[in-house]
């Protein structure tokens, strides 16, 4: 019996199609290990502070302000000293602002004094994707004491009173962090302005 041709064409189909393989299944207490996705592209980066790099701004009460060019994980930052000039005296975490890439933190600045600060040494900055950013010195320095309360604060870093920092305070002798007794607009920001060297009135 001759085959017809449909026949034919399907039997060479079925001889040449590749055999498909399955793969085994793994042993008894083997970990199986799940595909892990790297976010690609660039870190983030500053793209934007206050005080600008290499300003000078009025001693007092500061809100350090860094602006990131991506969207930001939360719960993640790094300022640490910077051997090119003083740390200025700042409350113990920052807070990031609504839009995601914006971190402010209170600070107060000596008059006529020069400041250092290295932003993500330790990489804990980083994107809501996990890349680090990448580490950068900023540096500025500061005139006579002008600037003694909040809200002068933050118009002077172009923010607004919905972006006040949080408050806790650092303790600088034992490394943590306290929940302020006060209210922001009640901070007394005489001795932290005043010049490390110099005792307090």
């Amino acid at each position: 019996m001759i085959a017809s041709p449909s026949r034919l064409l399907l039997a060479l189909l079925v001889v040449a199609a590749p055999a498909v393989a399955v793969a085994d299944p793994p042993p008894p207490g083997a970990t199986v290990v799940r595909p892990v996705t790297i976010a690609g592209g660039p870190g983030p980066r500053i793209v934007q502070s206050f005080p600008a790099e290499g300003a000078t701004v009025p001693g007092g009460v500061i809100v350090l302000k860094l602006v990131f060019s991506q969207t930001m994980a939360p719960d993640g930052w790094s300022y640490s000293r910077a051997a090119a000039g003083a740390f200025p005296d700042c409350l113990g975490e920052p807070r990031m602002l609504a839009d995601q890439r914006t971190f402010v933190l209170l600070c107060t600045v000596a008059g006529h004094q020069s400041y250092a600060l290295q932003i993500n040494a330790a990489p804990q900055f980083a994107s809501e994707n996990g890349r680090p950013a990448a580490p950068t010195v900023l540096h500025f320095s500061t005139g006579d004491v002008g600037v003694v309360d909040m809200e002068a604060a933050l118009s002077q870093a172009n923010l607004t009173p919905a972006d006040e920092p949080i408050m806790k305070w650092s303790d600088k002798d034992a490394g943590k962090s306290d929940v302020a007794s006060t209210s922001p607009s009640d901070v007394n920001t005489t001795d932290a302005a005043a010049p490390k060297d110099a005792p307090a009135p």
